[in-house]
């Protein structure tokens, strides 16, 4: 979770991003109660894996590898450098046109041009025939995201085109009406193509673990990251680092299984944190529900259609329209 650079990802030619040994706070790119609702109903057509048994998982940082499907929501984004796609970071496929990530995994390229989400694998070595490489149109960060120190570390990726469900790419639940306040009784999961410990490798292979929730009072002590964790955002893993996430694995999710729902929902987006699977030093996570009205305004804005075929550049919003410049396959 050390500092990072995108010319440390291309350097591995296809790898994950390598995590720093040492560091400071740096991002993890290649980070009680019921429900509000008295009667919360079960969304629908969401946070259903047809391959897992949500009640079996297994144990990124002490992980293990996950089985094929596992997470069909899972998206690994990557940068086309030359022939080669970069994984650079994770992300999550919350609608069919959509993936949601976070804001800082943009720093090096803001340009969708250059961007590509592939969907529906577990294996970044390989291609399947339910794999899809989907150009990316826009990229929406939220306006008030301060990278020095990672508050609001959110962003949307919306797709060149949707696509297709299948039992290995099915969207996750958004905790939208739903939010409960988690504690160490919260089934909670991470996954990514990071690096599987702090001086180690990235790897090709999606990896899971088992994490649960830290409170704030303990995260944000002063034996702990000392008040740096953001408002929007708060703590999980492991309090010895037995299990947790690292560079590479941010933009993914933390995805939390709600019996009531029996559904799995993104309750948080991997951030940063200090080091990778250090005591005292669990990852940190920005939470969706804090951000329900800019994520929903983006969800509900009509088509695109009908702008200029350019990379323009208005405020946070980043656009590419070209289908005649885009690299790849769509």
């Amino acid at each position: 979770m050390g500092p990072w650079g995108l010319w440390e990802a291309l350097l591995l030619l296809g790898g994950a991003l390598v995590c720093s040994p040492g560091a400071r706070l740096g991002s993890r790119q290649a980070g009680g109660q019921g429900p509000e609702a008295a009667q919360p109903r079960r969304p629908a057509d969401c946070g259903i894996a047809p391959f897992r048994d949500a009640l079996e998982g297994s144990r990124i940082i002490g992980g293990s590898q996950a089985h094929e499907g596992a997470w069909p929501w899972l998206v690994s984004l990557q940068v086309q450098d030359g022939d080669l796609l970069v994984h650079i970071c994770g992300g999550t496929l919350v609608k069919d046109r959509w993936v949601l990530t976070a804001a800082h995994c943009t720093k090096e390229v803001r340009n969708p041009l250059k961007w590509r989400a592939v969907i529906g694998t577990n294996d970044l070595s390989r291609s399947h025939s339910h794999t899809r490489n989907v150009k990316v149109q826009a990229i929406f960060i939220q306006p008030g995201f301060i990278l020095e120190t990672f508050i609001n570390d959110i962003a949307l990726f919306r797709l060149k085109r949707a696509v297709r469900y299948n039992d290995y790419i099915q969207p996750i639940c958004l905790p939208f009406g739903v939010f409960q306040k988690l504690n160490q009784n919260t089934m909670c999961f991470v996954s990514g193509w990071g690096r599987t410990q702090e001086e180690g490798n990235g790897t090709h292979i999606l990896q899971e673990a088992k994490v649960h929730f830290i409170s704030r009072e303990l995260c944000n002590s002063k034996m702990s990251y000392g008040g740096a964790v953001p408002n929007t955002s708060f703590c999980a893993g492991d309090e010895d680092g037995a299990f947790d996430t690292c560079r590479g694995d941010s933009g993914g999710p933390l995805m939390c299984y709600l019996p009531e729902f029996r559904r799995f929902f993104v309750m948080g987006i991997t951030s940063f944190g200090h080091g990778c699977g250090r005591r005292h030093f669990p990852g940190i996570y920005s939470g969706p529900s804090f951000f329900q009205k800019w994520l929903t305004d983006h969800f509900s804005q009509g088509s695109t259609k009908g702008m200029f075929n350019m990379h323009i550049l208005f405020g946070q919003i980043f656009m590419a329209f070209s289908s005649i410049f885009l690299l790849g396959t769509a």
